[in-house]
């Protein structure tokens, strides 16, 4: 059983190691960044004089959303997990 959770342990450290050395697509703080500037370019209220470019943003802004979302919930997800199998180590 304690091999077992030292695997498990392991193996969510190196799950949260690996995410922030991908970058890319798992780049949380890019992604995060990105999102807070076109969140900021949509409250503009010039932008809409330009429907395309503010269409654009508003799927750029939906799809950073659910990154920045599902990465945040990953990140609390593993990091309890982390936190029971420490609780149950002891």
């Amino acid at each position: 059983e304690a091999e077992q959770l030292n695997l498990i342990t392991n193996s969510l450290k190196d799950l949260l190691s690996r995410e922030q050395a991908y970058g890319g697509i798992f780049d949380f703080d890019a992604k995060s960044n990105r999102l807070v500037e076109v969140n900021q370019i949509l409250e503009d209220p010039k932008i809409w004089d330009d429907p395309k470019q503010a269409q654009a943003l508003g799927k750029e802004k939906k799809l950073l959303e659910g990154v920045v979302h599902i990465l945040t919930e990953l990140n609390q997800n593993i990091t309890s997990s982390m936190e029971l199998m420490e609780l149950a180590k002891a």
